[in-house]
């Protein structure tokens, strides 16, 4: 945590309110997204109890598990809820511009959970699905292994900084408020909203006992509370049991309705909650730069879509050594990439930055904006210098390419060197682009004396890094050859896993 964010939350702890951290909503909210609630059985893995789904707050489906232990119980779920999903993954793609190679759909999904539980939830779900046959014994609803294929698709986009695919509303209020209590608290949705917003007539301290309480505000998931659990949800269960093993049609209606009833109560808050943080978020002006990155979530859609039209198969059940290493580059870069573009565009990122040292700020003292040098190929180029008087405490190297939030996106230098002088710091750094030629100088590309301007690392373009072919793989990343390999037993894109079929 940098000194700006752990002032953040002392501020918020002494004024009882939250702090704002970011000038901008750094992700895309969609006009209309899709709110996924999902409940889970405490104690059994990948068993789903209930979800709350819909794209407007007056427009909420229920879908509830009588017995999640019941397999068939548990695909008949599935596939009510996939083809809920799907219908509005489909209405994204019907406008599609470009041609060739550029040709995307114009506009993206997005699926809203309350908090990292729900995605991890959802990747269950998604597991569970799309392996599942259509055919023969256990076969389930064509909907069911589309759906687990669309649903691993999201989960695996959300793992990738910057993404607006998949979102837990917890990540993106702590994104844009700084609380008073722990980062694990911040995953409660009920304890965060009385941080940033108390119910009228309620201060945040009374509003934080009442998030508490599993009875005034029910946990937003992914399990529900023991309290819940041993008071309620059990012997609704062993009702329903009772009655489904008697053959009772009466009593297995109304154990039917009891559940529906019991989990309504525990879901219908954090449906609430939800559709107000979203509402508080639309309120942040979102940042300059997330429209660029809302467009590579259109060609990810769109390069998917195209993929499940050609009859792609299921995503494999684990990366292989070279795939996970390509998915580790992938996620990185996207990382830096993000951070980059948040400190670019929002002051209030770049100060965080710059109070551990990885961007500066300062006053130009010294400029040469015509300096020639000669390049390689002993042509005359423009290599303006500046010097900039800073009071951060700056930890870039020299050679470290460049940025400016201030000055026009064509704008680069490279740091030539960093040298202390008294309680400042000079850091002397070279204009390479933006700054025009030595015949027609650009007004605008090199920083003028007495001017105050920032800088942070370039995380520019690099060319994809180079893995060996699966072949080719070091001893040390698959098994002795006296052992099968496992994944050599299996196609690149298997489509069977063993599930119990447990009634």
């Amino acid at each position: 945590m940098s000194m700006v964010s752990a002032l953040a939350r002392v501020q918020a702890m002494e004024s009882m309110t939250a702090v704002k951290v970011t000038a901008f909503r750094h992700r895309r909210l969609s006009d209309r997204p899709l709110v996924v609630i999902p409940l889970t059985m405490a104690g059994e893995a990948g068993a789903p109890l209930a979800a709350m789904v819909g794209s407007s707050k007056r427009n909420a489906t229920l879908l509830v598990v009588a017995q999640p232990r019941n397999r068939d119980q548990r695909f008949a779920f599935a596939a009510d809820l996939g083809e809920l999903v799907t219908e509005y993954l489909n209405s994204f793609r019907q406008d599609r511009r470009g041609e060739g190679e550029k040709s995307r759909y114009s506009d993206a999904p997005q699926l809203l959970v309350p908090n990292t539980g729900g995605i991890k939830a959802l990747a269950d779900l998604a597991r569970m699905c799309r392996f599942r046959s259509t055919t023969g014994p256990y076969a389930v609803a064509d909907v069911v292994p589309e759906f687990g294929m669309w649903l691993t698709f999201l989960v695996e986009r959300a793992e990738q900084a910057g993404t607006c695919l998949l979102l837990p509303v917890t990540g993106m209020l702590t994104e844009h408020w700084a609380t008073g209590q722990s980062t694990l608290e911040d995953q409660n949705l009920a304890s965060l909203m009385a941080w940033i917003s108390p119910p009228p007539g309620t201060d945040v301290a009374q509003a934080m006992a009442d998030a508490e309480s599993p009875d005034i505000c029910p946990p937003a998931g992914p399990t529900t509370s023991p309290q819940f659990d041993n008071r309620d949800l059990a012997p609704a269960i062993k009702r329903f049991d009772a009655a489904h093993t008697a053959g009772d049609t009466v009593a297995l209606a109304a154990a039917q309705a009891e559940l529906r009833e019991l989990i309504a109560e525990q879901i219908q808050p954090t449906w609430r909650l939800m559709w107000d943080a979203i509402s508080l978020l639309r309120s942040v002006p979102e940042a300059p730069r997330a429209a660029a990155r809302f467009g590579r979530d259109c060609a990810a859609f769109t390069s998917y879509s195209d993929y499940r039209d050609g009859g792609g198969l299921p995503q494999r059940k684990r990366d292989t050594a070279i795939g996970a290493a390509r998915r580790l580059d992938r996620l990185e870069q996207a990382l830096v990439d993000f951070e980059s573009d948040m400190a670019f565009d929002d002051p209030f990122v770049l100060a965080d930055r710059r109070s551990v040292g990885e961007a500066f700020a300062g006053t130009v003292v010294d400029a040469d904006p015509g300096r020639v040098v000669l390049s390689d190929s002993n042509r005359r180029v423009l290599r303006p210098r500046v010097t900039i008087r800073t009071d951060d405490p700056v930890r870039l190297a020299a050679g470290t390419k460049l940025v400016s939030p201030h000055m026009p996106d064509s704008h680069k230098a490279r740091i030539v060197s960093v040298l202390p002088e008294g309680g400042t710091m000079l850091v002397t750094v070279e204009v390479t682009g933006g700054m025009g030629t030595p015949r027609t100088p650009k007004a605008d590309g090199v920083p003028a004396l007495d001017r105050h301007i920032a800088y942070l690392p370039d995380p520019g373009w690099r060319p994809a890094a180079e893995f060996p072919a699966s072949d080719s793989t070091p001893w040390t990343h698959h098994s002795p050859a006296q052992v099968p390999d496992a994944d050599a037993t299996e196609s690149e894109n298997a489509a069977a896993e063993g599930w119990g079929h447990d009634d």
